[in-house]
């Protein structure tokens, strides 16, 4: 869940900047910031068959949107209009990015330049080969800037229905077929532990195999806002290869969890070769005398992120 507070404080802010500029108002008139349009990772549909398709946005320079849990704003969203029969799954997050403004400030978690946000749709198994159907919805958004403009289009794509097996999209499968491959996971390679404290969250990141890749600059994104956006991570080596994340708990957060989720990014991957930007964490809270005993021999020297 988004923090509510913080969206609340910066819509008034949104409503003065539509008064007083009028590039703001033209804008919202025809948001064409981001560029957004309906991609398929296959060519055809096949009767039954889970099909990969993806809302492409094309950011202008310097604008962006938004993630899942967004920090400050909105993440970007979309309502099927489908055939009868069709499902669709939600939208599969690729990591996010630290979204800075031009003094350096954080804003929020999201993305720029071109993004690819993958769904899953299901089509019913008795949907007729040999005619074509129409995929559509309604896609929204918030893009900003120096000021924050909400964005809308209505996109859809229309593919042919066949029988065997499809194809690759010569356009955009490819793009398509290695966002959903980058998608953040869990690894076998590393071993992911975490506490909490009143004020602040402790996650361990520890390698299977010492020796091998060595990410850098990891910083972990909140899925449900527990840790805040907006207030500076402290990370520390352990000498072999792992790290340990202090994580401050957000005041918008939710006080009950019973467990970390979220994203922890690694500037050069977190496998061999740069692979995998972002390792999935649902890590159960441990009892911090668990937690010390598999950390003491951890060794210091690290830096904010």
């Amino acid at each position: 869940m988004f923090p509510v507070r913080r969206l609340l404080t910066a819509l008034p802010l949104f409503a003065l900047s539509l008064l007083l500029c009028p590039r703001a108002t033209a804008a919202l008139a025809a948001p064409a910031h981001v560029k957004a349009s309906l991609v398929s990772a296959d060519a055809s549909v096949q009767p039954g068959q889970p099909l990969t398709v993806a809302l492409r946005l094309v950011h202008d320079p310097d604008w962006h949107t938004y993630w899942v849990n967004p920090g400050t704003g909105l993440p970007t969203s979309l309502k099927w209009k489908l055939p009868p029969g069709w499902k669709a799954g939600d939208i599969q997050w690729p990591a996010p990015k630290v979204i800075k403004d031009s003094t350096g400030n954080v804003t929020g978690n999201g993305y720029d330049s071109e993004l690819f946000l993958p769904v899953t749709l299901t089509p019913p198994a008795d949907l007729a080969a040999g005619g074509a159907v129409t995929l559509a919805a309604t896609a929204d958004w918030l893009m900003c800037e120096k000021i924050c403009i909400p964005g809308s289009a209505e996109v859809s794509l229309t593919l042919p229905v066949s029988a065997g097996a499809p194809q690759p999209d010569a356009t955009w499968g490819g793009k398509t077929r290695a966002t959903l491959a980058a998608l953040p996971r869990e690894d076998a390679g590393w071993k992911i532990s975490a506490t909490r404290a009143a004020t602040t969250i402790t996650l361990h990141l520890a390698p299977s195999k010492a020796g091998g890749h060595t990410p850098k600059a990891p910083h972990f994104f909140s899925e449900d806002n527990l840790v805040a956006y907006d207030v500076p991570q402290t990370v520390q080596s352990d000498g072999r290869g792992g790290f340990t994340l202090t994580l401050p708990v957000s005041p918008d957060g939710p006080r009950d969890a019973k467990r970390l989720l979220g994203v922890v990014t690694s500037e050069n991957g977190w496998l061999a070769g740069g692979s995998l930007r972002g390792l999935r964490v649902a890590a159960e809270f441990q009892p911090t005398t668990v937690a010390a005993r598999s950390g003491a021999a951890s060794g210091s020297g690290g830096a904010g992120s």
